[in-house]
Order: C-alpha cells, then sequence, then structure tokens
C-alpha cells in the first residue's frame, strides 16, 4: 500500500519553481546586458557629443574673434557698433577693451557671469575655455586675448540643447533596456516551456503511476531517450513485481482457505464435546476458537485486499443513492446504528461499486465495534460538491501521531504485539482506504466533538 503523506512533511519555504528561476535568470541577464550597453553607449554619446560641440565652438570663436579684429582695426570703429553688427544669436558675445570696461551682446551676462579663473587667464593674455553654468543652463565658454587692438573677446555658447539631446538619448536607451529585460524574460518564459515539457511529462506519468496506475508509461522523447527508456523499464519491472506479490499473496490466501476450514471444523467437533473437557481445556478450546476467527477474517481480507492489488476485481461504477445504501448497510450490521442524512445530501448520487461502498462502512463499524464498543451515529452531508459520510464513536479516540499511520496495512497502534481478538487483524481500515480511493474519494479520521473518533469517507458526488 503506498503511504499516505505525512503531515508537515512539505517545506514551509517553497522553492521557486524551474520555469520560474530560468524566467528570472534569462531576464536578469538581459537587464543586466541591457543597462551595461546603455550606460556604455550613453557615456560613448556624452563624450563624442560634447567633444564635437567644444571643438566647434572653439572654431566659431576664433573666427568670430578674427572678424572682430578685422573690424576693430578700423580708426572709425566703435566697440558697440561692431559688437552689435557682429551678434550671433547661438551665442553670448562678450568684449573687454583696453580700460577693462565690458560690452555684452545681452543684457543678463556680464563679467559677474564668467568664472573669475577663466576671466584671469584670458586678461593675462593667454585664450581658455571653461564648461560653466550660465542661469541653471549648461554652456561652454571662450576667451581670446587680441593684443592687436587692446581688447579681449569672450564667447559663450549654450549647450541646453545637447542636454535636451542626451536626456533623450538617456530615455530611448532606458526604454530599450527595459524593453530587452521584458523579451528576455518572455524568451526566459518560452524556453523554460521548451524545457520542462518533457519533465512535466514525466510528473504526470509519475503520479498517475504512484496512485497505482501501474499500465502508464511516457511517450518517447528525442530529447530524454535514455531516461525516459530506464523510467518505463523501471515501471514495467515494478509492475510485475507488484503483480507477482499480489498473486503469492492471493494463492497463499486461497491456500489457506483449505487447512483453516479443516482446523474450524475439528475445533468446532470439539467444541461439541466441550462438557466432558476439564476447565482448562475448555479454556483452550475457546482461545483456539478466537484465534481461528480471526485468522479466518484476516485470510478473507487479505485475500480481498491482494485481487484489489492484482486489478482482479474492476471498479463496476454505477449510479448510487448514497443516503440509502448508508441507511440500509447500518441496519443490516450486527450492531445497528442511528443514521442522519442532512438535507443538503438527500438524493445525493456517486459513481461508485456498491459492494466496495457497502464494505466501506461495515469495515468502519466493525472497526468502531471492536474499539470503541461501537459506533454512536452516522451521518451524511454535502459539502463543496463532495458527500461525506462520517461515522462516529465515544471510544477512547485516536493518537493524532496514528491519524494517517492506521489506515497502513497490519498496523493497529497500540494495540499491536498484544495477541487479542480486540487487536484486530490491521487490514480492515487498509480496505476502507483502498476502496475509497478507487472512487476517486479519500477518507481521514478526527475527533469526535463529544469525544472519540470521527471517520470521514469523502466521495465526489454526479448529482444531488
Amino acid at each position: 500500500m503506498r503511504p499516505w503523506p505525512r503531515a508537515g512533511g512539505r517545506s514551509r519555504r517553497s522553492r521557486p519553481s524551474l520555469r520560474t528561476r530560468t524566467a528570472l535568470t534569462f531576464g536578469l541577464g538581459a537587464a543586466l546586458v541591457s543597462t551595461a550597453v546603455a550606460l556604455i553607449t550613453y557615456a560613448l554619446a556624452d563624450h563624442e557629443l560634447l567633444s564635437q560641440r567644444q571643438n566647434s565652438s572653439l572654431r566659431q570663436t576664433y573666427v568670430d574673434a578674427r572678424l572682430f579684429k578685422e573690424e576693430l582695426a578700423s580708426p572709425e570703429a566703435r566697440l558697440e557698433d561692431v559688437l552689435s553688427s557682429l551678434a550671433r544669436a547661438n551665442g553670448v558675445q562678450v568684449l573687454v577693451n583696453r580700460d577693462r570696461l565690458w560690452f555684452s551682446t545681452s543684457a543678463l551676462v556680464g563679467s559677474a557671469s564668467l568664472p573669475a579663473s577663466l576671466v584671469s587667464a584670458v586678461l593675462a593674455g593667454h585664450p581658455a575655455d571653461q564648461r560653466i553654468y550660465l542661469q541653471g543652463m549648461p554652456a561652454f565658454a571662450v576667451g581670446i586675448p587680441i593684443p592687436s587692438v587692446n581688447a579681449y573677446y569672450f564667447e559663450i555658447h549654450s549647450l541646453a540643447e545637447l542636454r535636451s539631446t542626451l536626456e533623450t538619448l538617456a530615455i530611448v536607451l532606458a526604454a530599450a533596456a527595459a524593453a530587452a529585460t521584458v523579451g528576455g524574460t518572455l524568451l526566459g518564459l518560452g524556453a523554460s516551456r521548451r524545457l520542462v515539457r518533457p519533465l512535466a511529462a514525466t510528473a504526470r506519468v509519475a503520479g498517475e503511476i504512484a496512485a497505482g496506475r501501474l499500465d502508464q508509461r511516457l511517450p518517447p522523447d528525442a530529447d530524454l531517450g535514455p531516461l525516459v527508456d530506464a523510467f518505463n523499464d523501471m515501471v514495467a519491472r515494478l509492475q510485475e513485481r507488484i503483480e507477482r506479490d499480489a498473486r503469492f499473496a492471493a494463492d497463499l490466501s486461497h491456500e489457506l482457505r483449505s487447512p483453516l476450514t479443516t482446523v474450524g471444523a475439528s475445533v468446532e467437533l470439539v467444541d461439541a464435546y466441550r462438557q466432558a473437557l476439564p476447565a482448562d481445556g475448555r479454556t483452550a478450546v475457546d482461545l483456539l476458537k478466537a484465534e481461528i476467527d480471526r485468522f479466518s477474517d484476516m485470510v478473507q481480507d487479505l485475500l480481498e485486499i491482494s485481487r484489489v492489488d492484482a486489478g482482479a476485481e474492476p471498479v463496476e461504477l454505477d449510479p448510487v443513492l448514497i443516503g440509502e445504501l448508508v441507511e440500509h448497510t447500518a441496519a443490516a450490521h450486527p450492531s445497528p446504528v442511528a443514521v442522519r442524512v442532512q438535507p443538503a445530501a438527500a438524493g445525493s448520487v456517486v459513481l461508485g461499486d456498491k459492494r466496495r461502498l457497502q464494505r466501506v462502512l461495515v469495515n468502519l463499524l466493525d472497526n468502531a465495534q471492536v474499539h470503541a464498543g461501537g459506533s454512536s451515529l452516522v451521518w451524511v452531508d454535502r459539502r463543496d460538491g463532495a458527500v461525506e459520510i462520517a461515522v462516529e464513536d465515544h471510544g477512547p479516540g485516536v493518537d493524532p501521531a496514528e491519524a494517517e499511520l492506521i489506515f497502513e496495512r497490519f498496523y493497529r497502534g497500540k494495540a499491536a504485539g498484544r495477541r487479542s481478538a480486540v487487536a484486530g487483524s490491521g487490514l480492515g481500515l487498509a480496505l476502507v482506504a483502498e476502496h475509497v480511493r478507487a472512487h476517486q474519494g479519500s477518507v481521514r479520521v478526527e475527533p469526535a466533538p463529544g469525544g472519540g473518533s470521527r471517520f470521514v469517507v469523502t466521495l465526489p458526488v454526479v448529482t444531488q
């Protein structure tokens, strides 16, 4: 029997799936590469454009300075008139005469607008240039001394347009980096989908095999050829081993029935003359009869569970009124118990094997009789598209640590190790789990409201 999952077996911190990790890796790689390319591109563009603009500004300033020199060479020339005639729209021109008087083409620009270091260098007779901020906007200032006319010429070129161009380039590069990141993530999703497709098929088939459908196999796959062959070979060997073990258990159980019947008949014959036996002999006969009965029940259960494992008893699904089946089965039990069918479950129909469903309820009632002195109530309810059949008792209850173990074969909990009829065979609840699983349902045990235990069987509902 496949063990049920243990409570708390799943890690609280679940690791991201392979698809998620692959997509994130692609996205992160695209983000890093695109960001690096964007930063390098911006740095190179900034350096190149700024260098070109400064070089062109220097050439333009020297050309303008030569024009000023030629105009000022005339004796009739006045500084103000020359400066006005040669004024340019794309820059600010400043002229300083021999008396250190400043003349500017803009009323907003004066001696205080230029850095002192630049002005000092030019007035000392050395050409100089410097990047500055003029009224909050970037600019490039160039100063050239004109000794032939005893004047000094300054020209300021605005870099606002260049800054706007670089800002636009930064936005474009950032958008391209973001688009590359999204594209890389989408590419990662596509690649991961192609990568995990064979693994998803493997997981699906493995889940079906774990659920008992051992005839499932992986389809051929060019990428996972060796894995597929090894997996299918492993499943085939596992199926062969399970079928062989099931046949052995079934054959053994069948062969045990004949000698067991003979021994039982012999014990009955001896019991017929029990009055002629001494007291110790009668006690021995009673113990022998109890063990024979227990052994007979165990053989019957083992034979049935072996047939289930071997697939010798296919599930015959027919529409079953679950409320009526529970009422009739409980009424026919040697220890009748009250049945309460909730209004929500009245008329609920399930697709099931009537004989197996009856065996499920009988085994639960027998379990309550053996371990809790009988069942106190059986109720049927409808919840979330499924019907629940609950068998309650007022016994000692089930230890939470054994809540899942009791459905395993030959597990008898605290009764294990005691050679007593009260301990049972350890197969009744295992048969319940097998039959319920064959109906795509589930079974669990929980504390009953008034004390004791409540065994709950959940089955999918067809109609109501």
